[in-house]
Parts: C-alpha cells; sequence; structure tokens
C-alpha cells in the first residue's frame, strides 16, 4: 500500500489562522468596483495630425470627454489569456504542449450623457477609420489608441487623507478621527495597447419608465499588459528593466546607463530619465 502521498504538505484547516490571514491589508478579498479608465488619443481624432478644426472628441486635450469616459464605464470586461496548445502521442494518453499565447476582446459599457458625446466619439472614430462611403482604411499606427489604461483601487490602505486638501475640509466636518482616514490604495493597472473600437452596441429605445441609456463598444487590441505593485511582482531582470522603459516613453532627456548588479558586464542604456528609478 502506497498510502497518502506527502501527508506533510496538508494545511490543516484553521478558523482562527484564516482569520488572522486575511486581517492583512494585501489578503483582502479585492471587489469589482473602484476603477478609473483612461483612453490615449489615437493620431486620427487629434486637431494636430487627424484634421480635426477642435479639441472636441480628443479625450486628452477635451476634459468633459475624458471625464466621461472614466466616470461613465460603467462595466469593464477585462481582457482574458489563453494558451494555445498542440499535442503529441508517443505511449498512452496524448501530451499537450505550448504553442503560443491568445487574447479576448474588451468590451466597455458606458452609460450615455445628454449629449451623446461619448457615442459621437466612437462613431468619429470608426469613421476615421474606414469610411463606408469608400473602400479605404487608414493606416494602423493613425486609427489605433497607444493605450488604454484600466487602473484598479481598494478600498483604505492609501496615504492619509489629511495630506490632501480637498478632503481636509471633509474631514474636519465628519466624526472621523484625521489620523485614522486613509484614501483608497492603488494596486494593480491593465496596459491595453494599440486598441481600437470594432463594435458598437445597439440600444433599445421604448416609452416604458425612464431608464439610463447604457452603450456597449467592443475593442480589439495588439497586446496587453498586467501590472501590480512591485512588492508582488518579480518578472526577471530583463523583464524588469524592459518594463521600467515602456513605462513613460514621451520623456526624452540625456542618454543614462544602468549596469546591472547581478551581472557586472552587462549594461543598459536608455534615453529616459529615471528609467532605472
Amino acid at each position: 500500500m502506497a498510502g497518502i502521498l506527502h501527508p506533510q504538505g496538508a494545511r490543516y484547516n484553521s478558523l482562527q489562522n484564516f482569520t488572522s490571514f486575511f486581517k492583512v491589508k494585501e489578503n483582502h478579498p479585492s471587489t469589482t468596483n473602484l476603477y478609473s479608465v483612461h483612453f490615449w488619443s489615437p493620431i486620427c481624432m487629434t486637431r494636430q495630425y487627424g484634421s480635426l478644426t477642435s479639441d472636441t472628441l480628443d479625450p486628452s486635450r477635451n476634459r468633459d470627454l475624458n471625464v466621461l469616459l472614466d466616470y461613465y464605464a460603467k462595466n469593464v470586461n477585462l481582457p482574458s489569456k489563453q494558451i494555445t496548445t498542440g499535442q503529441v502521442v508517443n505511449v498512452g494518453s496524448p501530451i499537450k504542449y505550448a504553442t503560443g499565447s491568445a487574447h479576448s476582446q474588451i468590451n466597455i459599457t458606458f452609460q450615455m450623457p445628454r449629449s451623446q458625446l461619448t457615442r459621437n466619439f466612437f462613431e468619429r472614430w470608426m469613421m476615421k477609420m474606414s469610411q463606408d462611403s469608400n473602400q479605404y482604411t487608414d493606416y494602423f499606427k493613425k486609427y489605433v489608441s497607444p493605450r488604454i489604461m484600466i487602473y484598479k483601487w481598494e478600498r483604505g490602505g492609501g496615504d492619509l487623507a489629511i495630506t490632501d486638501p480637498v478632503l481636509l475640509a471633509q474631514l474636519r466636518n465628519s466624526q472621523m478621527n484625521p489620523l485614522m482616514a486613509r484614501k483608497n490604495e492603488l494596486t494593480a493597472c491593465w496596459e491595453v495597447q494599440n486598441a481600437f473600437p470594432y463594435n458598437i452596441g445597439s440600444v433599445q429605445l421604448n416609452n416604458d419608465s425612464a431608464r439610463v441609456m447604457d452603450l456597449t463598444i467592443g475593442f480589439y487590441y495588439e497586446r496587453y499588459r498586467f501590472y501590480t505593485q512591485d512588492k508582488f511582482d518579480d518578472d526577471g531582470k530583463t523583464q524588469q528593466v524592459s518594463r521600467r522603459l515602456t513605462r513613460n516613453n514621451n520623456i526624452q532627456p540625456d542618454r543614462e546607463t544602468y549596469r546591472d548588479s547581478a551581472n557586472k558586464n552587462q549594461e543598459w542604456t536608455t534615453n529616459q530619465k529615471g528609467a532605472w528609478g
């Protein structure tokens, strides 16, 4: 009889240990609310390069549109990732092996303002990509949004609320101890690269009781990256350097060199100030 294999790996159930474990801030269950969405403007929707006459449809310059795309994002379907596989049969059951990776599209449901500015933004964006009056499409780099950033917040755990002048006035009017109140903490983000809308969902109008109008937009994208706080991540020395380089690629100061502490003969060079930071 072989008996039970590796019985020392079985963790004994303990309510006290479980309670003390999830009381630690980092182990709290995450919630599905408290998030923020930020769109980088595609080139075709800018006044400088997109032949537009104003900044009305540029989310990086029109604050109202920027806020509508964030606060009115009612539902966000985060991207999923799958590993594609093949299989080989030698003896017995087939063995699967990885051949590549694939990801799904994402959908964001927006609540519509009375101005319909949000829908008009996506209507004009898709028209710039490919007009229905001809068979031409624009260049890929011109109609994609370089990044759609989806940030995840969690309740509490951030900086002290008294450090924010806006919250300080509210704390004075409340009964809460100012030294106990903390702001929400930014815990993770999804970086969706080179995204573009491929579908504007349908909206049904009716004469029943009034309801908020929702519109679902589907997006395709090139790839996505997921980031957490550094203390919960370790993607290797090379990947770590590459990630720091891509965090802010708009800054172009003087050339800087970083020597790898693990490999004295390895140098990393960039023209981004503070990339090794």
